[in-house]
């Protein structure tokens, strides 16, 4: 399994998530947005992002092919944040998962991400459906699901998350 290629002109990359991120996931999923609209991942010291890692990251991508990747910024080589395929069991189909640190929120790089993952999931994978999730109050991330051609098809209360959470959908022409 590979992450979804970059082109050379782009200002990021893609690149599997592993131990050696440890430090980067414990900083992502601790932020207010991560913790707010996403959930506490039991990451507040290392060993536990490691577990997370493992759980997260390591296993989907040798179950599924893929999952998240890191999204590395091409002059810093710096992880941004992470972008991906999620493939959860009572889900009809795999989501479209993305989460940045907060200093590089709002310049453009989710959805610039975003395509090129689904790029990948219709070119490389053969799929025909990308569903999505955002919390209802999370304006931001419906607003880049939208703007990718995702359909919002309801939105309703989740008692698992405490929240109204809205499902979306691409499908992609053939």
């Amino acid at each position: 399994m590979t992450a979804p290629p970059s082109p050379p002109d782009q200002a990021f990359y893609f690149r599997e998530i592993g131990p050696f991120d440890a430090a980067f996931i414990q900083k992502l999923t601790n932020t207010r947005g991560w913790l707010q609209h996403i959930g506490d991942r039991r990451t507040k010291t290392l060993e536990g992002s490691l577990a997370y890692i493992e759980r997260a990251y390591t296993e989907p991508y040798a179950r599924m092919g893929f999952g998240l990747w890191a999204v590395i910024n091409r002059s810093s080589q710096q992880p941004m944040g992470v972008c991906g395929l999620v493939s959860r069991p009572d889900a009809p189909a795999p989501d479209l998962g993305f989460a940045l640190l907060p200093e590089f929120e709002g310049q453009g790089w989710i959805r610039a991400a975003s395509r090129f993952v689904l790029s990948h999931a219709t070119e490389c994978l053969h799929l025909s459906t990308v569903d999505a999730y955002a919390n209802e109050d999370n304006a931001r991330s419906r607003k880049t699901l939208e703007a990718l051609g995702f359909d919002c098809l309801s939105c309703s209360e989740h008692l698992l998350f405490g929240a109204v959470v809205c499902h979306y959908r691409l499908q992609f022409q053939k």
